[in-house]
């Protein structure tokens, strides 16, 4: 299985809203992205589906690591 297969089946999650988000990630970011985002996304989708949401929507402080990533993830019509 591919690195790609991978991270692609790791961002199918249980909200629907997050499989949109992940996707929209993959098909517009994925391929550019650099070591350290690729390891950041991993982290991210460790994480269980409310505390990645509730990050999302700037509900509770996110790590700052995390800033980039978040802010692709939050943007979903480029």
């Amino acid at each position: 299985m591919s690195e790609l297969s991978r991270v692609k089946m790791r961002c199918r999650r249980g909200l629907k809203e997050l499989d949109v988000i992940f996707q929209h990630y993959l098909e517009r970011h994925y391929n550019s992205a650099s070591t350290t985002e690729l390891q950041r996304l991993d982290e991210l989708l460790a994480m269980q589906d409310p505390l990645i949401w509730d990050m999302l929507l700037d509900a509770i402080p996110f790590p700052d690591q995390y800033t980039d990533l978040i802010a692709k993830l939050r943007v979903v019509n480029d």
